[in-house]
């Protein structure tokens, strides 16, 4: 039984690793859109809750990659991606 949960845990923690490094990514592929946008002197919404933020990323990041994938054929999709140029 405590083989089974080393297991689980170790995989557990490798699948929080993989979201916290979608988070990073994506937060510099956001921070460059933001700094485009305020260059074309665009609103750029503030971040409100990181925390909150980084524990969706790192809980929810399949979802919100196959979801950028579909929608813009990028993993880390940011507004400039589905901008109309």
């Amino acid at each position: 039984m405590g083989r089974i949960r080393r297991v689980v845990l170790i995989l557990i923690i490798l699948y929080l690793l993989v979201g916290l490094g979608f988070h990073w990514q994506w937060k510099q592929a956001q921070h460059a859109c933001d700094d485009l946008l305020r260059a074309r002197g665009e609103f750029v919404e503030p971040e409100i809750f990181p925390v909150l933020g980084i524990f969706f990323d790192m809980t929810w990041w399949p979802v919100y990659a196959a979801a950028n994938v579909y929608h813009t054929g990028r993993v880390f999709a940011t507004p400039c991606d589905r901008a109309v140029r």
